[in-house]
Formats: structure tokens, C-alpha cells, sequence
């Protein structure tokens, strides 16, 4: 299986983030660009890889301690950036404003808890974002950068909208011939 923990956007917000992606998409194009679906519009926590059931087990246990610990808190999606950098871009996305620090250092409870339990450091810092779009050839990389530098700081990026953070979740990437499907495997509601 393969695994990752992650934050689910709420329904009510993938409108919003489509409206985004076809904003940019309009700007970028389609070529060398491969464009994230809205069914798997997410905030990864901790990517796990490929595990067997008793490793999966483990992990899903260590998360349980996370979740007691994190309290609820609001999420504003908004920012656009690129990784590596703006100028290079390899992947476009959305960030995260009020909350981005609490969703890292969610994040980084989770990462050290799964450390305790046996698995791999995460070897990054945590910058909060949502994948919009992964570039996979030297024309769409042009086409994206010329894009982030007209977007510039345009304040509609700013705020996509707004939510409660009240659980995350552990989920299987399934691989299909017509890309990853992603599937909630477990769920971890904050206690406090």
C-alpha cells in the first residue's frame, strides 16, 4: 500500500480551487503541464511510500498519539507559488496563509511520531501547499514561470477560501491507468 497523511479540502472549497486552476491553466496551457484533478486537491502531512499491512499498523497507532495532542484550527487557502522556485518551477501551487503554522507544525508532530515509530525523517521543512499542477517539460516550465510573473501579487490569490482543520486523514494512492486515485484508508479526528 501506498501512503500518505494528509488534510482533505472540504467540497465546498474545490469550486474555488478548480476556478484557480482553470484561472492558471489559462495562462500555463496544457503543454508539459499535468494538471491535479479536484478529487485529489490536498495538504500533505507526511508522505509514508509503499507499506505492508503490519507497517501501515504501526504508522496508523503512532498517528492516534498525534491527534490527541492538536487542537482545531482555521485554514485560509491562498498564495500561489512553485517549487523549486518561480524561475524553475516543477510544480505549481497553493498555499496556505492563516494556519500555514499550525498545519506545519501538525505536520512536524506527525513526522516525529512516525521517526519514533520506525520510520523515515522527513528530510524538507514544511511549506504548506496544495498541488495544482506538475511540469514535466522544459516549454511548460516557461510557460509557468512567465505565468507566476504576471500573476505576480495579485490579491485574488490571497484567499480561496477558509476552514476548520479538525482531523487529518492517512490515504492510499491507488495506481489506475489513468493516474492515482486517492482513497481515505483511516481518519484522525482532533480530540481536544
Amino acid at each position: 500500500m501506498r501512503l500518505f497523511f494528509a488534510i482533505q479540502v472540504p467540497d465546498d472549497l474545490i469550486e474555488s480551487l478548480m476556478q484557480a486552476q482553470e484561472a492558471l491553466h489559462t495562462l500555463v496551457g496544457d503543454d508539459g503541464v499535468r494538471w491535479t484533478r479536484p478529487e485529489q486537491f490536498h495538504y500533505t502531512l507526511k508522505f509514508l511510500g509503499e507499506l505492508n499491512a503490519t507497517r501501515a499498523e504501526t504508522a496508523v497507532l503512532a498517528a492516534g498519539v498525534v491527534r490527541e495532542r492538536h487542537k482545531p484550527f482555521t485554514l485560509t487557502l491562498g498564495g500561489l507559488g512553485a517549487f523549486p522556485s518561480d524561475q524553475r518551477p516543477s510544480t505549481l501551487w497553493v498555499g496556505a496563509s492563516d494556519g500555514a503554522s499550525q498545519l506545519a507544525a501538525l505536520a512536524e508532530d506527525l513526522d516525529q511520531q512516525q521517526m519514533n515509530a520506525g520510520f523515515k525523517r522527513e528530510t524538507r521543512s514544511v511549506k504548506a501547499h496544495l498541488t495544482m499542477g506538475r511540469i514535466k517539460t522544459y516549454r511548460g516550465e516557461e510557460a509557468a514561470a512567465r505565468a507566476l510573473r504576471k500573476i505576480g501579487g495579485d490579491p485574488r490569490w490571497s484567499d480561496l477560501g477558509t476552514f476548520t482543520v479538525d482531523r487529518f486523514v492517512l490515504m492510499r494512492s491507488v495506481l489506475r491507468p489513468e493516474g492515482s486515485e486517492y482513497v481515505v484508508a483511516d481518519e484522525f479526528g482532533f480530540v481536544s
